[in-house]
């Protein structure tokens, strides 16, 4: 088996194992071989899904990654009328 890949290794990410990388936010790439064919599955951190999205080359996983939809993050919570935060009760 031969790995090779054309994206270079940015600042914010780390090849942790073979077919493993990190980024310094927590998100994973994982290299999987199928039929000869490999794919890489992203797996966005906090995410409860067991990847996020694949991709067919390291360099668009790091991209796909690195732009994580608006609708995937924690949406802020509504203030709710009548009722002060815990900053305020000080």
């Amino acid at each position: 088996m031969n790995i090779s890949f054309g994206a270079p290794l940015t600042s914010h990410w780390q090849h942790i194992h073979a077919d493993w990388w990190q980024d310094d936010q927590g998100n994973d790439i994982h290299r999987v071989e199928i039929d000869d064919d490999a794919l890489y599955h992203c797996h966005l951190a906090g995410s409860p899904l067991p990847w996020d999205a694949v991709a067919t080359s390291l360099d668009e996983a790091m991209l796909l990654c690195g732009t994580r939809p608006q609708e995937r993050r924690e949406p802020e919570p509504e203030p709710v009328p009548g009722r002060r935060s815990r900053h305020q009760q000080r």
